[in-house]
């Protein structure tokens, strides 16, 4: 794994990053941010996890150990800090510094923006069972705004052991494509650094990009803010707090803020809705190269996006001991067929874009109301009842396997 390249020299030369992005995918800064309220921020999201059971109590919370369980954003225990987290205002504060805004108006244009929705990592050491982050993935296939950023902010030191941000160099020009592993740190593509607090990662929405698992017995606590032009269409919920539903709206969240800009869009920005399956295909690009892919391609990429997160949620203990071979057999908008196979074993989910054993179950459905069901967009049991979705074989099974991917 190679060292991050500094883009500090060339900050404010908007024509010499777009040319780093075209040839590296990324740009990265050493230093560019204020690091005095970026570490009252990580102070006060302690204190707001000590409150909450996180972090040992009777102690500063900056140095007083973790209490297990490991919470991350698949269980319900991971909501009441991540909640108390989402209502500071710096945490939405933060990208809105000067020295940020000006890289992106430089990268992006006059009409940037951050979105209102920040997402913060709070993440958990490996050892104790959370993966959330590692597997590779690419930000337009979960997003599907086209031509988008993300600054990924540490706000903590963090050395590689604590699991910070790696960047595989070159990806933004391979389009989309299924990513089903981690972070290969024998590869000389994929870079990374030891962060210091004030650091910034920005990456295009095609570079495909994997945390390091956290090998220590601390918290990494870091941000991603997304970025985009004005004129490119938003998604509704990125206009919305991130994990709406068990976290609450703008309106509890900013109680007490003393500004409310941080989470405000631009006037005259076209929002859309997005239902499932609309990241199948990608359109041309000001910033990278995007190679002709077929729709079916782009829907392979977005299943492998969607099984791995399965393989990220599964937890061994719920399963009580039983052995399974799952299908999925998902028809595309083009005709494509796309099988994907859930191998459950020895505490092990392995997932496999083929399927080489017999399966005991299959669950059929087309790309977009697969992905609906996915994302919570559509209600399995009414998919059931009205034909969308389909199971054959143990239907017991089918129904069991939906309670071993979460606590």
């Amino acid at each position: 794994m190679r060292e991050l390249v500094d883009s500090t020299p060339i900050a404010n030369d908007g024509a010499a990053l777009r040319a780093r992005i075209a040839e590296h995918g990324y740009v990265f800064f050493r230093g560019l941010l204020d690091r005095a309220p970026i570490d009252q921020l990580a102070a006060n999201i302690r204190s707001a996890l000590q409150r909450e059971g996180w972090i040992g109590a009777g102690t500063d919370p900056g140095t007083a150990p973790l209490v297990p369980p490991a919470r991350d954003f698949k269980n319900g225990n991971f909501f009441p800090g991540y909640v108390e987290t989402q209502k500071i205002e710096y945490l939405h504060a933060l990208p809105h510094q000067p020295a940020l805004t000006a890289v992106m108006r430089a990268l992006i244009g006059d009409d940037v923006f951050c979105h209102p929705r920040k997402v913060a990592r709070l993440v958990w050491p490996t050892d104790l069972g959370t993966t959330p982050g590692i597997y590779v993935h690419q930000d337009f296939v979960v997003e599907g705004v086209p031509d988008m950023f993300t600054s990924w902010v540490p706000f903590v030191d963090c050395p590689l052991e604590l699991g910070g941000l790696a960047v595989l160099t070159g990806s933004q020009n391979e389009g989309v494509r299924p990513r089903l592993g981690q972070v290969d740190p024998d590869d000389d593509r994929w870079a990374s650094t030891s962060y210091r607090a004030g650091d910034v990662l920005v990456f295009h929405c095609l570079t495909a990009h994997g945390a390091l698992p956290n090998r220590t017995d601390r918290l990494r606590l870091s941000a991603d803010y997304r970025w985009q032009s004005a004129r490119t269409p938003i998604p509704a919920e990125a206009l919305q707090p991130h994990m709406l539903g068990p976290v609450p709206g703008w309106d509890e969240l900013s109680e007490g803020w003393e500004n409310a800009s941080w989470i405000t869009p631009p006037a005259d920005v076209r929002i859309v809705q997005r239902t499932g399956g609309e990241a199948a295909a990608v359109p041309p690009s000001e910033f990278v190269t995007v190679p002709a892919q077929s729709v079916g391609e782009g829907e392979h990429a977005v299943l492998a996006g969607l099984f791995n997160n399965m393989k990220d949620a599964f937890r061994p203990h719920k399963t009580g001991g039983t052995e399974a071979v799952i299908d999925y057999h998902i028809s595309g908008h083009n005709g494509d067929h796309h099988h994907w196979q859930l191998v459950v074993a020895d505490g092990k989910c392995v997932v496999s874009d083929h399927g080489s054993e017999n399966g005991q179950v299959s669950i059929i459905s087309n790309f977009g109301d697969y992905v609906r069901i996915a994302n919570g967009n559509m209600d399995p049991m009414s998919a059931l009842g009205s034909g969308k979705l389909r199971i054959e074989g143990e239907l017991q099974l089918a129904v069991a396997q939906l309670q071993w991917f979460r606590d």
